[in-house]
């Protein structure tokens, strides 16, 4: 998955190159895009896991400038759900039943290229994808019992966002990302984290 999504930010560097000229502006600078992030469960699996909206995330973009329009860099991540049901969560050394207190951590390490589109001066939308390793962390507390399940996945990402440049000279950002964690060890965790932040530099 990680060749798909490098041929993925190749072809994006490489459409930004031929549509815009590399600008002084923003080619060469590099930005830190600090975030506040909210967590949607996605997948069947996840939901059955862990449903419901979690208000509890943190996302962290670095990246430079290629071109006026194009952006490569690196995110990292801490996600966070949680729930009190009362469904089975199985793992290796056995499974929990009833009322218990159900929690995933996920915390994603990516390489990223985004493009943005329109006038830096007015408000531009932004697409942008993404790959690398995911370290998640699904754990159950029951009373005085507790069991975890803690892997490290392949994960791909796609999104989009919004820039709005604000007269004060910051700029706001708001965004929906989709992240997916593939298969390690019979499990995967999907999931949808919806983003305002504040970009610095650039």
């Amino acid at each position: 998955m990680m060749t798909r999504c490098g041929r993925v930010i190749v072809v994006l560097l490489i459409l930004g190159l031929s549509v815009s000229p590399v600008s002084a502006q923003r080619a060469g600078r590099w930005t830190f895009h600090p975030q506040y992030s909210m967590v949607l469960p996605m997948s069947d699996e996840t939901r059955e896991f862990v449903d419901g909206f979690s208000w509890r995330g943190g996302t962290i973009d670095i990246e430079r400038g290629a071109t006026d329009y194009i952006a490569i860099g690196a995110s990292f991540g801490w996600h966070v759900l949680s729930e009190e049901n009362t469904k089975t969560s199985v793992f290796p050394d056995g499974a929990i039943s009833g009322r218990a207190l159900r929690h995933v951590n996920s915390v994603p390490l990516m390489v990223t290229g985004k493009i943005a589109l329109g006038s830096r001066d007015g408000i531009q939308p932004w697409f942008g994808v993404g790959g690398g390793t995911v370290w998640i962390e699904s754990r159950t507390e029951s009373g005085a019992l507790a069991a975890e399940d803690t892997n490290w996945h392949r994960i791909a990402m796609g999104e989009a966002g919004l820039r709005i440049p604000r007269d004060s000279g910051a700029t706001i950002t708001l965004s929906a990302r989709y992240q997916r964690a593939f298969e390690t060890k019979g499990l995967e965790r999907e999931y949808v984290t919806f983003s305002v932040g504040y970009l610095l530099g650039g």
